[in-house]
């Protein structure tokens, strides 16, 4: 280790006190380990994790004050979940929050968390860096669909995390989206009593997120696909919403006018294309029919009797 640890009067007033406690400790023992200590080898010195390192590195380096080579800066998170062991289970039982959201969890799931299930738990929190707070929604909300597995309670919070899902507010918006959005569009559908697939999920999210439309207009066109196609098509539904978002509908009015439009263009049609359905005429019936009067019939029949 150095012998000296030099660091400004600056630093130590306006640093130190904005600093989590955990990320100062990070900070003098790589000052002490020097440039070449890994995160490894950190956490092993202060008994912590090694992504708190990282995190701690990655913080300092926000306020400027990096001390490592570029490519230790570079260091980011695990792309696959850490497997903790028991003794790294026992060091985040440490941290009062993750104590916390364990003896949730407990509570939640009505079981004892084993070591598997705390490894799970753990990840959300410290591989994906899901706030305490947010996972318990999490949980409450998984429960909620009668899912208590910890492999599909982790699937959840790793799609939460690809999403940006990383505050309570985030967390509560997108589980009214899910009760609320995603029932009233399945119900639209007469799929009121399953969940939706993956694809079909896809295609409510982006109705609702990308293309920001209300829900009447959504329902709409839902009724309108079951109406045509005579069933369920989240492709025919979405071609109409997508027609009707880059034409501005944001109310049934505008639906009612844009039907309107449509309906005034089609009887402006040319008469052309209803002459040309007519059959055409051909030597055998291109000719003029004669008329009869009564005098000519009364001339034939008389003839015809002469003859016999």
């Amino acid at each position: 280790m150095a012998e000296e640890i030099r660091v400004s009067v600056e630093f130590i007033e306006k640093e130190l006190p904005l600093a989590p406690p955990l990320y100062v400790s990070v900070f003098f023992m790589t000052q002490a380990m020097g440039r070449q200590a890994t995160a490894a080898e950190v956490a092993q010195k202060l008994d912590i994790l090694e992504s708190d390192v990282l995190k701690a590195w990655k913080y300092w380096k926000g306020r400027g004050c990096g001390l490592w080579k570029e490519e230790k800066k570079a260091r980011a998170l695990p792309s696959a979940r850490p497997s903790y062991s028991a003794a790294e289970v026992a060091v985040s039982l440490k941290n009062e929050g993750v104590k916390e959201l364990f003896s949730y969890a407990e509570q939640k799931l009505g079981k004892c968390l084993s070591h598997h299930d705390m490894v799970l738990l753990l990840g959300l929190h410290d591989w994906l860096g899901l706030p305490v707070d947010v996972i318990e929604l999490l949980l409450n909300y998984c429960v909620s669909l009668d899912k208590r597995g910890m492999h599909y309670i982790e699937k959840v919070g790793i799609s939460w995390a690809e999403e940006g899902i990383d505050t309570v507010e985030k967390a509560a918006e997108f589980i009214e989206m899910r009760r609320r959005g995603y029932r009233e569009i399945m119900r639209e559908f007469g799929q009121g009593n399953r969940l939706p697939s993956q694809a079909e999920e896809a295609y409510m999210k982006k109705w609702i997120r990308e293309y920001k439309l209300p829900m009447e207009i959504i329902k709409t066109a839902c009724q309108r696909t079951v109406l045509r196609t005579g069933g369920v098509s989240f492709p025919y539904a979405d071609s109409i919403l997508r027609h009707w978002q880059k034409a501005g509908v944001r109310t049934i009015e505008d639906v009612a006018a844009l039907d309107a439009a449509h309906t005034a263009k089609k009887e402006k049609a040319p008469e052309t294309k209803k002459a040309a359905a007519q059959p055409k005429k051909n030597r055998f019936i291109n000719y003029t029919q004669r008329e009869w009067d009564e005098s000519e019939w009364e001339e034939m029949e008389r003839r015809e009797r002469d003859q016999w």
